[in-house]
């Protein structure tokens, strides 16, 4: 994935040149092989920066689709082409769909070769749904867990309008300031909140001048299609809970597009800014205010690069400095291989997690590592395992949470509790309501261990609680 990175410079730059000069293009291209959500994947292995390759590959087959002199095997075969980028990257069907509704709507309005160029839409369309339908969708386990749950739109429209404004604005300067870490997390590092605001209001500003200096011809609005229907669509994919709205890294495939529009943007602002005339216009006197506009316009822009010059580097030493530390979550499998040495048939397993996603998907790492994880040592993986039916995850600990769980399985020898706290140190004060409340079903703790940037499993015996006073 991470050699993916290059071709990625390198296809963002040859997209560009449709639209901007070598030198707007090589900064297009070189400002996104900096941005963090796109090295902070790479450097991973993570396919969300390889993805953006397949939508600049989406947009530069339309605009070869475009070509009304193709012949007509070309054009089927850029058809099929369109159509294999979604079987290489899922969410470029975010980016296909509305490009091939935008061709549909040429091909009506224009009446050239209906039939062949509605019959490639039809292959292309044909080729990315039936990944979709046969291969991913089955396979799609994360929508169970609620991994992404704040990030699906609600269905009431006040909230539902707030959820939409939010993300949209998340963008806004979101992906410049970028993420850290294995997990992705926003960096610690935070600019003043008047820089902040400064940078969002000049990244938006260029995105919208973009959109606007592209819409005026047909290539340039394939590539604000491609953009807007994506969000759109994104939207659509949070509604039915099957894909997340906002600034998060599922969603960076777009960036190569929005860092052409920016591109797009600044160029268009500058020119209009300088009073620069089109080739055959006729002389004039320069209005007095637009070296002034200008001044202020660039002064703006300079501040804007070196804000999130700034943040994208503390955001890099952040991901650099956390590649030596335990990443959250990393001691699941310590404390699933523990429970497993010392659990017999019967015994029960509590998770705890009051975080941002429902405790079920916390509950689901557990439950990968007890039941279909196989690189235990023999001594472990002989032992028996906790069953999923045995096993319960929670926000807390009370009697209202765990009542029904306990009588459902009368007589159980003992519980695992594993609670979650990734910021390490000593147990949080839920811990000893998670106890206190046990206690009260007579189960007591005989052992706790540690594991960092995960939490603290303790095992509790019944009866325990005679033994321990």
């Amino acid at each position: 994935m991470f050699l993916a990175l290059p071709g990625l410079g390198v296809a963002t730059y040859l997209l560009a040149r449709r639209w901007l000069g070598v030198g707007a293009s090589f900064c297009a291209a070189a400002l996104l092989l900096v941005n963090s959500w796109t090295v902070n994947n790479a450097l991973q292995l993570k396919s969300y920066s390889y993805e953006g390759l397949f939508a600049v590959a989406a947009v530069a087959a339309y605009l070869l689709v475009q070509r009304a002199s193709r012949h007509w095997a070309t054009l089927l075969v850029l058809y099929a082409a369109l159509g294999l980028t979604c079987v290489f990257s899922l969410p470029n069907l975010f980016v296909v769909g509305p490009l091939l509704a935008l061709d549909l709507v040429q091909v009506i309005r224009i009446r050239d070769r209906i039939a062949l160029r509605i019959g490639g839409e039809a292959l292309a369309a044909g080729i990315a749904l039936a990944h979709y339908v046969f291969f991913i969708r089955p396979q799609a386990g994360v929508v169970s867990t609620g991994f992404w749950f704040y990030n699906y739109a609600p269905h009431r429209l006040g909230p539902f309008v707030r959820f939409t404004i939010d993300g949209v604005l998340s963008y806004f300067p979101g992906m410049i300031t970028g993420s850290a870490g294995a997990i992705n997390q926003p960096p610690h590092y935070r600019l003043p909140l008047d820089a902040h605001e400064v940078l969002a209001l000049v990244v938006a500003l260029l995105v919208c001048a973009g959109i606007v200096a592209a819409a005026r011809e047909a290539p340039g609005r394939a590539l604000v299609v491609a953009v807007g229907g994506g969000l759109l669509l994104e939207l659509a994919g949070s509604t039915v809970r099957r894909w997340p709205f906002g600034m998060v890294r599922v969603n960076i495939f777009e960036l190569p597009l929005l860092y052409i529009l920016m591109g797009i943007g600044a160029v268009r602002l500058i020119a209009a800014l300088s009073g620069r005339r089109r080739e055959h216009a006729a002389p004039g006197p320069v209005a007095w205010w637009r070296p002034l506009v200008l001044a202020i316009a660039a002064i703006a822009l300079v501040e804007a690069g070196l804000l999130g010059g700034v943040a994208t580097a503390q955001a890099l030493a952040q991901t650099s400095q956390l590649k030596s530390e335990p990443v959250d979550l990393s001691g699941v499998r310590a404390a699933v291989a523990h429970a497993r040495r010392l659990a017999a048939p019967g015994d029960l397993a509590i998770i705890r997690a009051d975080y941002r996603s429902p405790p079920t998907w916390y509950g689901e790492q557990w439950l990968y590592y007890m039941d279909y994880y196989q690189g235990y040592q023999a001594g472990i993986a002989t032992r028996p395992a906790i069953p999923a039916g045995n096993t319960i995850s929670v926000f807390y600990v009370t009697p209202a949470a765990v009542t029904r769980f306990l009588a459902s399985h009368p007589g159980a020898p003992a519980i695992f509790l594993l609670e979650f706290n990734m910021s390490g140190g000593t147990p949080s004060p839920l811990h000893q309501q998670s106890l206190r409340t046990l206690r009260r079903f007579g189960y007591c703790p005989t052992s706790e261990s540690t594991y960092a940037a995960t939490g603290q499993l303790t095992m509790l015996v019944k009866g325990a609680c005679t033994a321990s006073g």
